[in-house]
């Protein structure tokens, strides 16, 4: 069986044929590489021995093939080559910015959506402020998070345009102005958590938007992390 590796993700296919998709970042099959390891030749029989002490070198018809050498792998080129902060970007990237940052709003966003419910259904008001507060942290936090994200989708992954990465940053998006909105809405109406108001069934739901959002942008996150 051969061996096929993913030039994007570097996800490791093995059969006859590359797969049409790769399942770990969506890249097309045009994107993977044979990377196959050639397989040792048998050995041949010593050549019978003669009163003549000789070299292998006088035996080239049992010189051993040279092995077969593995095809490159093309090395990816960072769009960042010529860019004047082409190391700042780079030092994101090796002190992995992106995962650290990220770990922000995915802490307190859920945290602060449970509190957004438990005030409501309790009628807690300090509660409610908590919630406020988390969601404003999250809000403020989400615009390194996409410049992160996107630091490492250019050094990483060469940009590559695949559904995973057009996920990944449509739910980045999402969750920027939701998190914005609501944050904003709560610091001007407040009362719409505890208070029953025409617009709450509206506000739930949009918490409830924000949150998929950001758990699938995990969940893809976590493929192209552990490659499964």
């Amino acid at each position: 069986m051969k061996k096929w590796k993913c030039t994007v993700c570097g996800y490791i296919h093995t059969g006859d044929e590359p797969p049409e998709k790769c399942p770990v970042c969506g890249a097309p099959k045009s994107k993977f590489i044979d990377v196959t390891e050639p397989e040792a030749p048998a050995p041949k029989p010593a050549p019978p021995a003669t009163p003549e002490t000789r070299s292998a070198a006088d035996f080239p018809e049992i010189s051993e093939p040279a092995a077969a050498a593995a095809p490159a792998e093309p090395e990816p080129v960072s769009p960042f080559k010529d860019s004047r902060y082409r190391g700042l970007f780079d030092m994101m990237t090796r002190f992995h910015g992106h995962p650290i940052t990220v770990h922000i709003p995915n802490g307190l966003l859920p945290v602060s959506i449970l509190f957004i419910f438990l005030s409501a259904l309790f009628s807690i008001k300090g509660m409610a402020s908590a919630a406020t507060y988390n969601l404003g942290v999250v809000a403020l936090s989400m615009p390194l998070v996409l410049f992160s994200g996107w630091v490492d989708w250019q050094n990483r992954f060469n940009g590559a345009i695949t559904d995973v990465f057009i996920v990944k940053i449509a739910c980045g998006i999402i969750v920027t102005v939701t998190a914005w909105f609501l944050f904003i809405w709560l610091l001007v109406n407040p009362a719409v958590i505890t208070t029953p108001q025409p617009s709450r069934v509206a506000f739930f739901m949009i918490n409830l938007i924000m949150l998929g959002a950001a758990s699938t942008a995990g969940w893809y996150g976590g493929k192209l992390v552990f490659r499964d």
